[in-house]
């Protein structure tokens, strides 16, 4: 083929066509070229003349029907002669079209059109036309996670309505029967729409989450909304197809509208025999197992230091599952709350993760600040699942797990006055914690570094509150000497008397020491720290220093 032959044809395909009305006697001037784009795309002339003009425009921007019509200057009605070839055209991967709009139900006027990348590539560097515009998926995963970016709105690039979901779920059992796990659900014979969600939860599993909502579920796939109500009745009358056949089940919830699903033990043992690991402890990002966990020794004060002992003495499997015994015989709550609270850096996350270590449990840890939605209603969603995931999490571990929620400041201040949707959100978030830790029956940690606005509802559901205090001169004395056993005495006596840092801040310090120790190979001096130290306490001298200090 002749070196830039179809860039060249197309150039004047889309230079004669500027202004045309689209009139007939345009193709008559153009045919060569049409016939040579033709053979060479594997199309009609009028598929051809679409290709070339879309192709040229969209190195401005995305190509809608208006600037069609403006390129053109036609009437808008000549567009309507032209929609089974742009159909055709998508339908065989040419075209990819997506919407202006975050929406899956839109008319013609919001769609646009872009040229598949790997035949923009064959017309400027004047390869063949490809044999496959799609890529084929290597395995099970990667056409799982295909799909839930699909389903969760993840993928920006195309934006499905209902039907054309249900069209390309149809299209993808029927390209990879070759994956076990396909073939398996295909003699089933469910309805695509079961098949989304079946697949959507193997995928929530194999990323962490052992249930998903149905209600999030059904919004995300069914514009209808009497579709959702009828497929919302037919979970929870256990009807639904999935259930019938024993792969899915309900997860109990306290609320209609929160009514969640997961897989089944047969699911999951069907899904093992596909030769998929069901691992999910190791792949749940959030979990840390306790051998995961380096030991470091922490130094806290004689009333700090009492309470933790009896804490980690509770932990030890055997006092817990006696403690849970003794409090159910007594009609008592069986779940062990637990809020440490004080000053920033004073080791609270730190003594957490060395008691899951000693006393050999998983941690579930939650950074409440990335569990509040921008969006109202999800942050309650979001706050359930973690009470459901961890429940299902701790059915799987030999010993309870501990549910970590850290920098839980905004969950237990007190509820605030309803002037925005934002306060009846973090209202709700705190009632439904509330409501959980009413009747939790596992070990939970809160950490805060503020109580001074404590919701006194909060107050009477933890029955341990161990206060972390700044150390003092002779505690900071003895964590300079633990972490810097090069020191002498009377330098760690120095540095805690000249800077009431915490055991954080020190830590700091000791990780510039290395960093420094890294960069110019030579030992750090007693000078070298206690610059480290004013510059940790962000003192301002009152002078300005240019370029870089090399101590």
């Amino acid at each position: 083929m002749e070196k830039h032959k179809v860039l060249n044809c197309i150039r004047t395909i889309f230079e004669k066509s500027k202004e045309c009305k689209l009139e007939a006697s345009l193709f008559s001037k153009i045919d060569e070229e049409l016939s040579f784009l033709s053979e060479y795309f594997r199309t009609t002339k009028r598929q051809s003349f679409l290709i070339s003009v879309v192709f040229s425009l969209s190195y401005k921007w995305d190509v809608g029907y208006r600037e069609l019509i403006d390129h053109f200057n036609c009437n808008p009605l000549k567009i309507y002669e032209y929609y089974d070839d742009i159909d055709f055209l998508c339908s065989s991967k040419i075209f990819i079209q997506h919407s202006i709009y975050f929406k899956k139900s839109c008319s013609r006027k919001d769609l646009h059109y872009t040229i598949n990348d790997k035949i923009s590539d064959a017309i400027i560097y004047s390869e063949s036309m490809p044999e496959k515009l799609e890529d084929e998926i290597s395995d099970i995963y990667e056409l799982l996670e295909k799909l839930y970016k699909i389903v969760s709105k993840q993928n920006n690039v195309e934006e499905f309505s209902t039907i054309q979901l249900l069209d390309y779920v149809v299209e993808l059992i029927h390209n990879n029967l070759r994956f076990p796990l396909i073939k398996k659900i295909d003699l089933f014979k469910l309805w695509e729409g079961d098949v989304i969600l079946y697949l959507n939860l193997i995928w929530e599993l194999l990323s962490g989450c052992q249930s998903i909502s149905i209600s999030y579920f059904l919004e995300s796939v069914y514009e209808s909304a009497s579709a959702r109500v009828k497929f919302m009745q037919l979970f929870l009358s256990g009807e639904h197809a999935l259930m019938k056949k024993g792969l899915i089940e309900i997860v109990e919830t306290d609320f209609f509208n929160d009514a969640e699903v997961k897989l089944t033990e047969y699911s999951c043992q069907l899904i093992k025999e596909c030769g998929i690991n069901l691992s999910v402890t190791a792949k749940k990002k959030n979990i840390i197992l306790s051998n995961e966990i380096p030991y470091r020794e922490l130094i806290f004060n004689k009333s700090e230091m009492e309470q933790l002992f009896l804490l980690k003495d509770l932990l030890n499997d055997e006092k817990f599952n006696e403690t849970q015994k003794r409090l159910a015989e007594n009609n008592l709550s069986k779940g062990i709350t637990i809020l440490l609270y004080g000053n920033p850096g004073t080791g609270k996350t730190e003594i957490t993760k060395q008691i899951a270590k000693e006393t050999g449990r998983a941690l579930m840890k939650v950074d409440i600040s990335q569990s509040k939605s921008v969006w109202f209603g999800e942050s309650e969603k979001k706050i359930k699942r973690i009470f459901t995931d961890y429940r299902s999490f701790a059915n799987d571990c030999d010993q309870t797990p501990i549910l970590l929620f850290n920098e839980a400041d905004a969950i237990i201040s007190k509820r605030r006055e309803v002037w925005r949707s934002l306060d009846q959100t973090e209202n709700t978030i705190q009632n439904i914690i509330l409501e959980e830790l009413e009747n939790f029956e596992g070990i939970f940690i809160a950490i805060t570094n503020l109580v001074s606005n404590f919701d006194a509802a909060f107050e009477r559901r933890f029955l341990f509150k161990i206060r972390f205090q700044k150390p003092d001169c002779s505690l900071r004395i003895k964590i300079w000497k633990s972490k810097f056993p090069s020191l002498t005495i009377g330098d760690c006596k120095l540095l805690a008397e000249k800077f009431e840092f915490t055991g954080g801040q020190i830590d700091n310090i000791l990780r510039k020491k290395e960093i420094h120790e890294i960069i110019y190979n030579k030992k750090v001096s007693l000078a070298n720290l206690i610059t480290f130290c004013v510059d940790e306490t962000l003192v301002k001298k009152n002078y300005v220093k240019i370029g870089f200090n090399k101590l």
